[in-house]
């Protein structure tokens, strides 16, 4: 992308002319000063170019680098906070887990106790009806017998 400056010699005897009164023509040995420092401008640009060049690569290289660092770095980041997540999830079910056979322990335990309740009454009650009944064929055999 190097530029060449091009000198319009015309305008710059004009602007002498015009500035300091004197006539400079283009075979004059002032022009070849403007020549050469022309020609010495054009390979200070050129090399302010090339170092600029250098410059810009080396911070785009530099910049690559720092986003490739820092995407680094937030995916670490981002997976030790997923695994953070994912074991209070895990300890969640856990507990759930936990809480759940407790309610399932304690349901039994009220089951097995209203069951074994029902089965006592239930034992009671056949007993009494047994026993009103020996009582009744005991005092009816009683009276027939005598």
């Amino acid at each position: 992308m190097k530029t060449k400056v091009v000198l319009d010699f015309k305008r710059i005897t004009a602007e002498v002319a015009a500035r300091h009164g004197m006539l400079v023509s283009q075979d004059d040995p002032a022009m070849l000063l403007v020549t050469m420092n022309e020609v010495v401008l054009q390979q200070v640009f050129g090399m302010i170019e090339a170092r600029t060049e250098e410059i810009v690569v080396s911070l785009e290289a530099g910049f690559r680098s720092a986003q490739s660092e820092a995407l680094g770095s937030v995916e670490r980041e981002a997976r030790k906070a997923g695994i953070a997540v994912r074991e209070e999830i895990q300890k969640d079910i856990d507990a759930g887990r936990l809480h759940a056979r407790e309610l399932i322990v304690e349901l039994n335990h009220a089951y097995t106790r209203s069951a074994v309740r029902r089965w006592v009454a239930i034992g009671v009650i056949a007993a009494s009806g047994l026993l009103v009944l020996g009582v009744g064929l005991g005092v009816l055999l009683a009276r027939g017998l005598k």
